[in-house]
């Protein structure tokens, strides 16, 4: 990641915030406006579906590689959307090494979502499902439900986001799922252990990103130039 500093996007001033206190109503306003700006970002890198393929190769080579990943036991991670780098090959390589893998499932009517263990991303019969809101595949009920207030200790969660920021800061979609599960993650007596890492190509980190009360900053970031410890 010695490359990150001078890949990052910047954003126009008005968009900007590092965090300082704001009216809730600018927030909001910045972060409308900031998603607007990484949807756009997003469309257009992973249009080029060879330059998709390459991130997802690299990010994969630096996640497998880390000490992280090595002493994780669990890894929650995310079908990705077309717009998201695809972990598919992570998923494969952590099921072969014998780690315990889950991805996320929504919970029908609500703005809540649950992980489900999985033991093949391939058998679409038995693990999966169709998500009829988002199109992405998800766990079949069958799965076994992960309890996030038990994660066991050096637990990795892989997460998704539209933008981060060098110290943490995630930019979701704005239905909060991932901010509310990770409360639950955080409040377990190993919560504090759990590796919170954002997932994203280069050209969604920037240097400022503004944040509310409930949001949860990530403890590393993940892209196609490394695995790093965010700075606080």
């Amino acid at each position: 990641m010695n490359e990150l500093g001078s890949k990052i996007i910047e954003f126009p001033r008005e968009e900007r915030n590092c965090g300082h206190s704001l009216m809730e109503g600018s927030v909001l306003d910045m972060k409308k406006a900031l998603r607007k700006r990484a949807k756009a970002e997003l469309k257009s890198y992973f249009a080029d579906k060879e330059l998709g393929r390459e991130c997802a190769r690299s990010v994969t080579n630096f996640f497998v590689s880390c000490t992280q990943y090595k002493d994780a036991s669990v890894i929650l991670a995310f079908m990705a959307m077309e717009d998201e780098i695809d972990l598919s090959a992570i998923i494969r390589a952590a099921l072969k090494d014998g780690k315990k893998v889950a991805v996320p499932k929504m919970v029908a009517g609500t703005s809540q979502m649950d992980f489900y263990y999985i033991d093949s991303i391939d058998n679409m019969e038995t693990s999966f499902e169709k998500d009829p809101v988002y199109g992405i595949r998800e766990p079949s009920p069958l799965c076994q439900m992960v309890r996030p207030e038990t994660l066991p200790q050096h637990t990795v969660m892989l997460i998704p986001g539209l933008a981060f920021n060098l110290k943490g800061a995630r930019l979701g979609r704005g239905k909060g799922y991932y901010d509310r599960y990770l409360q639950r993650v955080l409040s377990g007596p190993d919560g504090k252990s759990i590796v919170l890492c954002g997932v994203c190509p280069v050209n969604v980190i920037t240097r400022m990103i503004p944040v509310e009360k409930n949001d949860v900053p990530m403890t590393h970031l993940l892209n196609e130039y490394g695995f790093t410890a965010v700075s606080r």
